[in-house]
């Protein structure tokens, strides 16, 4: 006859594995819901002009900021939702929620996705 425990400590040791194992697919899944919270008239917004805040420019092969390091790009950064307009999309930084960026663009408060 074989033992409970070992049975119970196996039951729990698959569920936990599988609980592990869907850690990331549970990340996937919410940050294609980030789309989702976009502005009802986001396409209505402006685009931003060079300088509109923290140094922002529309090419940032145009920037020479001191912060400012190749490959950091709007679409690569935290506050990037998503595009809307062609190459431009929507930002959540509070500085920028009121118009569209440039998806090539950069500005001072970049932050790594």
């Amino acid at each position: 006859m074989s033992n409970p425990i070992d049975g119970d400590r196996r039951k729990f040791l698959k569920n936990g594995a599988m609980a592990v194992a869907a850690i990331p697919l549970a990340t996937l899944v919410t940050k294609g819901t980030a789309v989702a919270g976009l502005p009802d008239d986001v396409e209505d917004l402006p685009k931003a002009e060079d300088d509109h805040d923290h140094d922002y420019v529309n090419d940032a092969a145009d920037t020479d900021h001191a912060r400012f390091q190749e490959g950091q790009l709007c679409e690569n950064c935290q506050f990037w939702v998503d595009y809307v307009d062609g190459d431009w999309g929507y930002c959540e930084h509070p500085s920028f929620t009121d118009v569209l960026v440039h998806g090539e663009g950069w500005c001072s408060v970049y932050a790594p996705a």
